[in-house]
């Protein structure tokens, strides 16, 4: 019994293009978000980085949780108004990373060119 070898599709189809608008939660902040959101407090990265790449702009971006942290952000998203999950996060991670001394210090400049030719995020 021969059976025909497998194709590989994931070399020759294109990745899907991320709408940002059919997705849940990926519109604009609330209005009263945007008036307690302080712009002035976003640290400026580095006088080479380009403007766009410290923008506001939302990138996708994916980790893992365990099972029961997925499921009390799913269930506050339900129950809480107003509660998306991906502002949440973010705001999490800001202020974590606003504690951090090391999170905003500049790479070297060799360091930063090597991440903005292989991460296509970073791309204005």
């Amino acid at each position: 019994m021969s059976t025909a070898p497998k194709r590989n599709f994931t070399a020759k189809t294109a990745r899907p293009v991320l709408d940002t608008s059919s997705l849940y939660g990926m519109d604009e902040l609330p209005a009263e978000a945007r008036a307690t959101t302080n712009i002035a407090q976003v640290p400026v990265v580095s006088s080479s980085v380009p403007a766009k790449a410290v923008g506001d702009e939302w990138v996708q971006f994916s980790t893992y949780l365990r099972r029961n942290t997925y499921l009390r952000l799913k269930q506050a998203e339900y129950w809480e108004p107003g509660f998306v999950v991906r502002q949440q996060i973010e705001k999490v991670v800001t202020e974590l990373l606003d504690k951090l001394e090391s999170a905003n210090r500049s790479l070297p400049d060799e360091q930063y060119q090597k991440l903005l030719q292989k991460n296509k995020k970073l791309k204005p």
